[in-house]
């Protein structure tokens, strides 16, 4: 799958590597296959597509969130390069898949391993990183609305 900017991703695999060329701990994204990247981006810009954020699209058809009335944010990008890499560390981790499979604990002989059952956000449900949730924040709708 190839990336087509604004249309499936808010970041380009070229943006992606300068933002890892800069960032402390991020040797795992270099050894991974460009197809493999360009699918990471992907999937981390539909996830970060689904928050509800403040302005307008910038042309009310286009496929995706950004870019809006301000533009694309760095945050965004930068959000969507972290998920990436998140993605990445956390996919082998099978705690973190028992918890996705709702597993709440798991007990092997004498040892046992026991999962917090409080009810993640709706953010935390949807996005691994909290850098990558911090980032978004700033950029979404806040409030609610109170009918009187």
């Amino acid at each position: 799958m190839t990336i087509e900017l604004y249309k499936n991703s808010f970041v380009t695999l070229e943006e992606a590597e300068n933002y890892f060329d800069e960032r402390y701990d991020s040797n795992e994204w270099f050894e991974l296959q460009e197809s493999d990247k360009e699918k990471l981006l992907i999937s981390s810009s539909k996830k970060v597509n689904s928050f509800d954020f403040s302005g307008s699209k910038a042309d009310e058809n286009q496929p995706m969130n950004f870019p809006r009335d301000y533009g694309t944010p760095q945050d965004i990008k930068d959000a969507v390069c972290e998920e990436a890499l998140t993605m990445v560390k956390k996919s082998d981790n099978i705690h973190i898949q028992n918890q996705n499979n709702n597993i709440t604990s798991i007990s092997l002989g004498a040892g046992s391993v026991s999962y917090a059952t409080a009810s993640l956000s709706d953010e935390a449900k949807i996005i691994l990183s909290p850098i990558a949730s911090n980032l978004i924040k700033k950029w979404t709708k806040k409030g609610y609305y109170i009918p009187f």
